[in-house]
């Protein structure tokens, strides 16, 4: 049994996440409204400056955008929210380093570079100042949470559901996984804090995952509870997944974790 680690599980991430983004193009692009599309367009052109993007970011933006359509059907919600999650990351283009996306003051720099930049594209697209208004204030805030500000407003709270859904994809969990040496020795450990961040004390996977207050208080700052029951059905699919990985030994096993990868990536 070869130990999967950070220097071959990366490759495999970006490998899948290049041929997967096309898939869920074709699967996202036919539900689109016109100015959508056209958001979307213009936000794939921009991607082609590779230094504008992140490698995961058509796979992020593509997932969320599939997962905005349908929480906007289901929980009958703001169709606004599709044109935020779009445009909801593009201050990262300002950022040079983007391997400290996730540090407070990329997150601060990001939405408000951001939102100006939101502001040009939608008016570009046909969206009235009332709705460049409200979709600015979905992607002024959408990830207020993680420094310490909370959300107010059920668009501005859909949003966050549909930009937090993708932490939990397998393409997103495992890039965070190996993204610091001490989690890829204890997965299990990384799993079990992301479950308390997500249900706090109470969630649905047996006794074995135990949520203790020592762990409560160590991810106090994090805990955020998805705000629509569709977000707190398909969150719960997607930790059954990645437990089920980790009673499989698919982390300590490189090439067991190449084929699930292959056959899992357009299930999610």
């Amino acid at each position: 049994m070869k130990e999967i680690n950070r220097g071959a599980i990366l490759p495999l991430l970006k490998e899948a996440a290049e041929a997967y983004w096309h898939q869920l193009e074709e699967q996202v692009t036919p539900k689109l409204g016109e100015r959508e599309k056209s958001l979307l367009d213009w936000l794939f052109v921009q991607y082609q400056d590779e230094d504008k993007k992140r490698w995961y970011d058509p796979c992020h933006i593509l997932f969320s955008t599939k997962f905005a359509l349908e929480l906007v059907d289901k929980e009958n919600l703001d169709p606004l929210i599709v044109a935020g999650i779009i445009l909801h990351d593009i201050g990262y283009f300002a950022l040079k380093d983007k391997s400290q996306w996730s540090a407070k003051e990329s997150r601060i720099t990001h939405m408000q570079e951001g939102t100006p930049r939101a502001a040009k594209v939608l008016y570009d697209n046909g969206f009235t100042s009332l709705e460049v208004e409200k979709t600015l204030g979905m992607i002024s805030v959408h990830d207020n949470p993680y420094i310490g500000i909370p959300i107010q407003g059920e668009a501005r709270l859909g949003l966050r559901d549909c930009d937090r859904v993708w932490v939990m994809h397998m393409l997103s969990f495992y890039k965070d996984l190996v993204s610091r040496p001490e989690r890829c020795k204890k997965p299990r450990e990384f799993l079990h804090d992301r479950m308390t961040q997500f249900y706090g004390w109470e969630h649905p996977f047996g006794a074995q995952w135990k949520v203790t207050l020592n762990r409560v208080v160590k991810n106090a700052e994090r805990i955020e509870l998805p705000r629509y029951d569709v977000t707190k059905e398909y969150v719960t699919k997607q930790f059954e997944r990645r437990i089920q990985e980790m009673d499989d030994g698919l982390v300590l096993d490189e090439d067991k974790f190449r084929k699930h990868l292959k056959n899992q990536i357009g299930i999610e």
